[in-house]
């Protein structure tokens, strides 16, 4: 190759290096602005979904936001009993109230509280019970929802303070915020669309092309920290399922069997050991059961073919990609489109991955990989 020839290859690999990092730069403004700074409401005022965060005021002054489930077909509010312990209501001496449930007639402890919903407050009598395995805390009947109106299928819409939506970060460490079915299915596509562009324009590999995608379904409906924890867990002691079934030289269809049945025997276990809320949607969600057991059988394999450092972190970016696809994916505004526009919203993230996976030029990891050798060879020539 002529001296000309590679001053114009090297010019020729400019415009690439300025696009991939201009695509990354964008994507990165775009992620923050939208993870960050919902600057209202964007479901409007005076709106609610089926659960929300609740702030209530015990009677010295004590403060709990905990999430709420809004049932307008409850006549009246409950709390759980620790809950209320924990503010400060004295239980032995407040009034008993007979309330009618699905499980018949009791008597409960009754308490005035202070409630902040949406931006409005209310004092309200709540009677207290123990509700210690649902999925809130606290449940919100019709008599605290005046001039609110409530959005059926829809939750997590507003803040106590009602002066902005809650940001991404927000909902996901909210103890199982059980995003809807239907929103869920809408907003698929756009977590399809960040693997392609996570794969074919910047590089990452994880384990399994789109297993990041279902580890997302399942942090959306426990809540990251219950989901992170689960999911570690689950990889211990698949890990050391798989080590014991590496002897055995069953097949590979009879390995991931039996995967399969420890991950699940593993989430049982964790709703045994624990009564701590959204558990039940945990199994239920099962933070996809068969996904997780291919996953430890690749990390596995990796680590036997690549080494320990390899497969951490093929594991780590695995995780890292399904973190930022549920963070998306419970964006405000995302999941207002999702909810609203679903068949235009996901028919634009299906065109959307086609014109991504057209791109053919350098991703991103490999510009990194490759820039300390293409210096060296523009210093020989």
């Amino acid at each position: 190759m002529s001296e000309a020839q590679r001053v114009t290859v090297r010019r020729g690999r400019l415009p690439v290096v300025v696009k991939v990092v201009a695509i990354a730069i964008g994507a990165a403004v775009l992620s923050a602005g939208l993870l960050f700074s919902p600057a209202r409401n964007v479901i409007g005022p005076d709106v609610v979904g089926e659960q929300e965060i609740v702030r209530i005021i015990g009677p010295a002054g004590q403060t709990k936001e905990v999430k709420a489930v809004i049932d307008s077909g409850a006549g009246a509010s409950s709390m759980d009993t620790k809950l209320a312990r924990e503010l400060g209501f004295d239980l032995e001496n407040a009034p008993q109230v007979t309330v009618s449930s699905s499980l018949g007639k009791e008597r409960r402890p009754q308490v005035q509280a202070n409630l902040k919903l949406a931006g409005h407050d209310r004092t309200a009598k709540v009677n207290v019970n123990s509700r210690t395995g649902r999925d809130a805390l606290v449940l919100i009947g019709r008599a605290e929802l005046t001039d609110l109106q409530v959005r059926i299928g829809q939750q997590m819409l507003t803040t106590p303070d009602g002066k902005a939506s809650p940001n991404s970060i927000g909902v996901l460490l909210t103890p199982a915020p059980s995003i809807g079915v239907e929103s869920l299915l809408a907003l698929m596509p756009l977590a399809v669309l960040l693997m392609v562009i996570l794969r074919v324009w910047i590089g990452l590999n994880t384990l399994g092309t789109f297993s990041p995608v279902l580890l997302a379904l399942g942090y959306t409906q426990t809540g990251l920290v219950a989901g992170l924890a689960t999911t570690s867990v689950m990889i211990v002691i698949g890990f050391a399922a798989q080590a014991a079934l590496q002897r055995t030289h069953l097949p590979r269809v009879a390995r991931l069997a039996v995967l399969v049945g420890v991950v699940v025997l593993v989430l049982l276990a964790l709703r045994e050991m624990t009564s701590a809320n959204g558990m039940s949607v945990l199994v239920g969600s099962s933070l996809p059961v068969v996904v997780t057991a291919v996953i430890i059988e690749r990390l596995w394999e990796q680590w036997e073919a690549d080494g320990l450092r390899d497969a951490a972190g093929s594991a780590a970016l695995t995780i890292g990609a399904g973190i930022v696809s549920a963070l998306v994916m419970v964006t405000p505004m995302v999941r207002y489109l999702g909810e609203t526009v679903p068949l235009s919203f996901a028919a634009a993230c299906l065109i959307w991955s086609f014109v991504a996976g057209t791109y053919r030029g350098l991703r991103l990891t490999e510009l990194l990989r490759f820039s300390s050798a293409a210096r060296a060879q523009e210093a020989v020539g």
